[in-house]
């Protein structure tokens, strides 16, 4: 029965996973503490499973949860898959530009997941620090596959990126998760808001916007290697399969900000849109729109994405 029942919250969760891509907007719903607790009368869920459901999710938000029956949804184990990856890959950049670090990806351990406006994914992945000797590190993200809202294919939004701590104190978890888990879009600069851009005018490089774009450099691309990793998410937005199109090839990137700094600094700018030109290992050229903000928070980083496949 349980192999079933897994199987099952599995299938569920996949299926998720895909219509999140293509599904019309919907309100927003932020997960919180509080919505682990079930009030209804006609709530099956087994009173001692509960408690144990519950004080794992106190005591590790959510990343080490044992799988059980969840009449009204839960965070459950789903396994891992490579679409697990760039997610996890994004949490570890974003946390890189937080911390100043260069931890790098080495692989995903363990994946549990929660139906909260599609689908909030909780990973824990292995990564390296070549600062420090190459040491192995335990990092966690909990990453958003969000709603879409502004004509964009993909929206995600990571809400945790850290260092696995060894233990986190029940006390404060409630006040922790309401203030420093939700992502909050009235904070993102207005400018990067709406609905998402077309792709560059001819003139953009040379119009009245020029000094507002900057084309990144062949050697700025070898030193940045994340602008893969948002092509690789911006293929995934069309092509649930994405694994056989890799290894990516990014031919050229388009950075545009408002912010009036020189040019090779505009990668480094919190709020930015990148206009990518890449290539599918199967000789696909491919163009992706991808927008990237943040709303001020540690950890916080949404990116909205449309692809347009080649031939």
């Amino acid at each position: 029965m349980y192999d079933v029942m897994l199987d099952e919250a599995k299938l569920c969760l996949d299926e998720l996973k895909v219509e999140s891509s293509s599904a019309p907007p919907v309100k927003e719903e932020d997960s919180g503490y509080d919505d682990y607790y079930y009030d209804s009368a006609d709530d099956e869920m087994d009173p001692v499973e509960e408690a144990k459901y519950l004080q794992q999710v106190r005591d590790s938000d959510g990343f080490d949860v044992d799988f059980c029956y969840h009449p009204f949804g839960g965070i459950m184990p789903c396994g891992c898959n490579d679409s697990d990856t760039p997610l996890a890959k994004l949490g570890l950049h974003c946390y890189n530009i937080d911390k100043g670090t260069n931890l790098q990806f080495r692989a995903v351990k363990k994946v549990n997941a929660e139906a909260v406006s599609f689908v909030n994914y909780y990973i824990t992945l292995e990564a390296v620090d070549p600062d420090n000797n190459h040491s192995l590190v335990a990092f966690q993200t909990c990453v958003w596959d969000s709603a879409t809202e502004n004509k964009e294919r993909l929206r995600l939004i990571t809400k945790q990126c850290r260092i696995k701590p060894p233990q986190v104190p029940a006390a404060g978890i409630r006040e922790a998760r309401g203030s420093l888990w939700r992502w909050d879009p009235d904070a993102v600069d207005k400018f990067y808001t709406g609905v998402m851009p077309s792709w560059l005018q001819d003139d953009a490089l040379t119009g009245p916007n020029k000094l507002q774009f900057h084309e990144v450099k062949d050697s700025e691309l070898q030193d940045n290697e994340w602008l893969n990793l948002y092509a690789e998410i911006a293929l995934s937005s069309e092509r649930p399969d994405m694994e056989t199109y890799l290894p990516l090839e990014v031919k050229k990137v388009v950075v545009r900000t408002k912010e009036d700094v020189e040019p090779s600094m505009k990668l480094k700018s919190s709020n930015a849109i990148f206009y990518t030109i890449f290539k599918t290992h199967r000789g696909h050229e491919c163009k992706a729109i991808i927008r990237q903000t943040r709303d001020g928070i540690q950890g916080h980083m949404c990116l909205e994405v449309t692809c347009m496949l080649g031939k």
